[in-house]
């Protein structure tokens, strides 16, 4: 992508929603009590659309997604446990079912009983799928951007290095530029005004919070809970995407999920929302508005 169209620049340019904090019940937080930090615009009257972002990233990625959708839709993206002002999740090795059980007790919390979508980008993605196939009364749809087949298939030795690997890049202390920040995510000619913005998305992140994420992504293979999920799914892919490229993440989850829509973004790197808003929102709104997602209400 050369350059952004005069929609896409005008939803890039508009302010964030405040961040709030929400007090949750859950039994994996220290005294069964945490503390969740999101942000949300849209009237909470309007179908409930939920933004799941991504390892290095934070609700402040979904910027474009609040302007574009929020007249439609109660529009919420969190910041996961651990990450900017959310309570970690009790100990060190926490699972994928641990944040599916982490977002339940957010919705409960919002009083939002049902989502008529659920849109994960990236790491976003595979806490979504856990969410949809241990909660599916509670997801009309799905959408998942840059999606990851994840790691439960690593086993053995070669699953203990690798995540070994892991978890020692994951040190906020480690000096980075943000440059440097954006260049995996991003491709060389991606516009100046989506590589400001992911330069600074991981201004939230925090070294427990960053780790506990990795060890989830060992927990769970995607493509087997892709199959076990009923509801409609967008699956969104860039064709430049050097973190999840196409052939190795988003062709496994089709091929394990048939009914799944595939949608390619051309010369799109890792960070859809940001880079083709406009098509993005577009996607997450035909999505939400199917009738299989608006079977029940909401609120």
């Amino acid at each position: 992508m050369a350059e952004l169209s005069p929609r896409d620049a005008e939803l890039l340019a508009q302010d964030l929603p405040e961040l709030a904090q929400v007090a949750v019940a859950s039994p994996i937080y220290p005294g069964q009590c945490g503390q969740v930090e999101y942000r949300a615009a849209g009237d909470t009257r309007n179908p409930a659309v939920l933004m799941l972002h991504g390892l290095g990233s934070s609700s402040a990625g979904y910027r474009a997604q609040f302007a574009g959708l929020s007249r439609e839709f109660h529009v919420i993206a969190w910041n996961a446990p651990g990450f900017g002002g959310s309570s970690p999740i009790s100990g060190h090795n926490a699972g994928i079912d641990d944040y599916a059980e982490a977002l339940a007790a957010f919705l409960r919390a919002l009083r939002v009983e049902r989502l008529s979508a659920l849109v994960g980008s990236s790491w976003g993605s595979v806490v979504a799928l856990a969410f949809a196939r241990r909660y599916p009364a509670l997801v009309g749809s799905l959408v998942l951007s840059a999606p990851n087949v994840a790691k439960g298939r690593v086993v053995g030795e070669a699953r203990n290095a690798e995540l070994e690997s892991w978890l020692r890049t994951a040190d906020t202390s480690i000096p980075v530029s943000r440059a440097a920040v954006a260049d995996r995510p991003l491709t060389p000619n991606t516009p100046l005004l989506v590589r400001q913005h992911v330069e600074r998305l991981r201004d939230a992140m925090t070294n427990d919070g960053w780790r506990q994420a990795i060890r989830s992504l060992f927990t769970v293979y995607t493509p087997d809970a892709i199959a076990e999920v009923r509801c409609p799914i967008a699956i969104l892919s860039g064709t430049r995407d050097q973190v999840a490229p196409q052939r190795d993440h988003a062709e496994p989850l089709l091929a394990a999920a048939p009914r799944a829509v595939s949608h390619s973004f051309e010369g799109c790197g890792h960070m859809l929302k940001l880079e083709g808003p406009s098509r993005f929102n577009a996607i997450v709104r035909e999505t939400a508005l199917q009738p299989e997602s608006l079977a029940h209400p909401n609120h």
